[in-house]
């Protein structure tokens, strides 16, 4: 509740002071031909009104022309922006949490942050047979192994497999943060057809998500999101039949074997 007031307060903050100011001109010029309404204007303290709304609408004014902050915080990579998504799990305790990622190779530090905070997650990964090569590949099948081995025993995640190639990367932190990237494509020397993806190294955005830019953000992630989660060719990855949560389709994927690197 506290949050909606506050966002209303500011979208509608300039509107109503010109409103107050416009009516207190009205009154000023009524009370020059109306002495009961002048004399009640000087009785109840109405002039000291109008100065403390001066005031604050000087202010707005002010601010208005210094320029608001940037509801948006860039930075240069992952690793750069990680320190500011850590500290906000840790100080607000989101109870939520939806990640679109590739692999989870770059994510695993972020992904223990919230099963220590005890965070429901949605988890979005690539599926391995879908990567855009036999290196990727096995980078995904690591992820999947670190997962079952982080997770276990945690009953709050639902993790799934798309097969749709990876574009947007992004989290959706307790609906309060919003995080996106993009994943790079970058050929693979020698080797036709098949392509390295990059992510972690690659430009990040962070924002609230009750700002203007944070809504414009938070709609794009989602979007994404939720095409990914509900699309047919996705798929439950079980990390034990016993922990996952619940998910629409469980398709018991077998623990996969550690590969060698090629």
């Amino acid at each position: 509740m506290y949050q909606r007031i506050d966002e209303w307060v500011e979208r509608h903050l300039p509107l109503v002071g010109t409103a107050i100011i416009a009516l207190v001109i009205v009154l000023y010029v009524i009370s020059q031909f109306v002495p009961d309404i002048n004399q009640w204007i000087i009785t109840r303290g109405f002039f000291s009104v109008i100065l403390i709304v001066l005031i604050i609408d000087l202010i707005q004014k002010v601010i208005d022309l210094k320029g608001s902050p940037s509801s948006l915080e860039v930075y240069e990579d992952q690793e750069q922006a990680m320190p500011k998504i850590q500290e906000f799990i840790e100080n607000e305790k989101p109870e939520t949490c939806d990640l679109l990622e590739y692999s989870t190779w770059s994510t695993r530090r972020l992904l223990g942050k919230l099963r220590e905070s005890n965070v429901r997650i949605r988890l979005l990964i690539c599926h391995p047979d879908n990567a855009a090569s036999a290196h990727e590949r096995a980078t995904i099948e690591v992820g999947i192994e670190n997962l079952r081995k982080d997770f276990k025993g945690y009953q709050k995640i639902i993790v799934k497999q798309y097969r749709a190639p990876a574009s947007l990367r992004g989290r959706n932190i307790g609906g309060k943060w919003i995080n996106v990237g993009w994943y790079l494509y970058s050929s693979i020397a020698d080797i036709d057809g098949e392509f390295d993806i990059s992510g972690h190294d690659v430009t990040m955005i962070l924002s609230e998500a009750h700002t203007p830019d944070g809504q414009r953000l938070k709609k794009l992630f989602s979007g994404a999101f939720d095409t990914l989660w509900t699309d047919p060719t996705t798929e439950d990855l079980v990390l034990t039949p016993a922990v996952q949560g619940s998910g629409d389709r469980i398709t018991d994927i077998p623990r996969l074997q550690p590969r060698r690197s090629s």
